[in-house]
């Protein structure tokens, strides 16, 4: 029993430190750096990039959980701009982030004809893109979220009705 929970303790005791050389210097930049987006952008994108590779290697689960991750960094670092240009890449960041998480989810709740689609998670993917069309977005991703959109909507239906057109 001891050494169950040791063993558990072990693996939650590395899997909260660096994973890589790139979010040590993350971590020492917070702790240098004057202003509080720097670092926090730089976070985001390190999880993106995170997830990126965990959804190359097929670890949805993991990749979904770094997507999350980066939006929360990206949230963070909006909250913490000090002008507009920040304010906007910090705003694009997010925002795409989103969507990848939800084109992630897409992918995943859906499922082939023979087989009931999730609708819990279709649902919740349709909610997030939802939250992203509320923000000022650059046209191309505004775009892509009403394409998006569409998608999970179309999903949605029940049965056959997802393949014909609204």
């Amino acid at each position: 029993m001891l050494l169950g929970a040791m063993t558990v303790f072990a693996v939650l005791l590395y899997r909260a430190s660096p994973q890589t050389a790139r979010e040590v210097g993350s971590a020492a930049l917070v702790a240098v750096a004057p202003d509080a987006f720097t670092p926090r952008i730089s976070r985001a994108r390190e999880r993106v990039s995170a997830a990126q590779r965990a959804r190359a290697a097929g670890d949805t689960a993991g990749a979904l959980a770094r997507y999350a991750e980066a939006e929360e960094e990206a949230l963070t670092a909006r909250q913490h701009t000090a002008d507009t240009t920040q304010t906007r890449t910090a705003t694009e960041l997010w925002a795409n982030t989103v969507l990848d998480r939800a084109e992630l989810m897409l992918s995943a709740g859906a499922r082939p004809w023979y087989r009931a689609d999730n609708n819990q998670v279709l649902a919740e993917a349709l909610v997030s893109v939802r939250r992203v069309q509320t923000v000022p977005l650059a046209p191309p991703t505004r775009a892509r979220a009403q394409s998006l959109a569409e998608q999970v909507d179309r999903r949605m239906r029940p049965g056959p009705l997802e393949w014909i057109p609204r």
